[in-house]
């Protein structure tokens, strides 16, 4: 009697089981495969949160770079992060850091563009204030063709588009360029 009563419960399990998958299976061949399940968009290939990248290259430079979420397209071989800071450690030591609401990184050229309250810290306290620069890895150079404001203990330059190569260890403000002495 046992045995028939576990072979009756087991028939029963096995035909619910199979009632449900094809209940299911019948109901979801009408839903569209894109309206089951959407995480992310067709275009990201990886979306994470909390992200923090190191990288050494072989010029001796170190980038850290931190962002609240990050979304990688392989395909366009681009990373876009969202409250970003990106940290230069130059391989003389100086230190370079970049805050800005959005950032861009070509994985291939190792170019990086940030929008959005950006700011640049050097490790003597000089900062740069505008809303958009470029990174351009190659040539070791940060600029931008927005208003810039400088500042550091004793200073308050301000004008239109910048240049400030890092190898060099120059700055160049591009046009409508007006100094403050701070007093400080």
């Amino acid at each position: 009697m046992k045995i028939k009563r576990t072979t009756v419960l087991i028939v029963a399990i096995l035909t619910a089981i199979l009632s449900v998958t094809a209940i299911l299976a019948i109901g979801l061949r009408g839903t569209p495969e894109k309206a089951l399940l959407k995480i992310m968009s067709d275009r990201v290939d990886l979306q994470v949160r909390n992200v923090h990248y190191t990288e050494v290259g072989h010029s001796g430079m170190k980038w850290e770079i931190t962002a609240d979420t990050a979304r990688y397209r392989k395909k366009e071989n681009l990373a876009l992060f969202e409250k970003v800071q990106v940290r230069l450690v130059m391989r003389d030591g100086r230190v370079f850091v970049m805050n800005g609401d959005r950032g861009v990184l070509n994985t291939q050229s190792r170019n990086v563009e940030i929008e959005g309250n950006v700011g640049i810290v050097s490790e003597n306290g000089d900062r740069i204030s505008t809303d958009r620069l470029l990174y351009r890895h190659a040539e070791k150079r940060i600029e931008t063709d927005r208003p810039v404001i400088m500042e550091n203990r004793s200073v308050r330059i301000s004008g239109v588009g910048m240049i400030l190569t890092l190898d060099e260890k120059t700055v160049t403000l591009l046009s409508q360029v007006r100094a403050n002495s701070t007093g400080k």
